[in-house]
C-alpha cells in the first residue's frame, strides 16, 4: 500500500503513509482494530481498514 513516512503523536496517534500509487498521503488512526500487526524486525505492519477508509478514487 505504501511507506510509513511518520508517526503523528496527538490526541490519538496517526501514521501518515505515503501510498505506492499516485504517491498521496494516507492518515490512519494507529489502533488494534485498524492496525493489527506490527512487525518492527520485519519492517512492515498490517492494515485492516473498514470499506471505503483508503478509498483513494476520486468521485467527481
Amino acid at each position: 500500500m505504501g511507506e510509513v513516512e511518520d508517526v503523528l503523536h496527538h490526541a490519538q496517534d496517526v501514521l501518515v503513509i505515503t501510498a505506492e500509487t499516485g504517491g498521496h498521503e494516507i492518515l490512519v488512526p494507529f489502533v488494534a482494530p485498524l492496525v493489527p500487526e506490527v512487525d518492527v524486525a520485519g519492517g512492515r505492519i498490517v492494515l485492516d481498514p473498514p470499506p471505503g477508509l483508503l478509498d483513494l478514487q476520486n468521485t467527481d
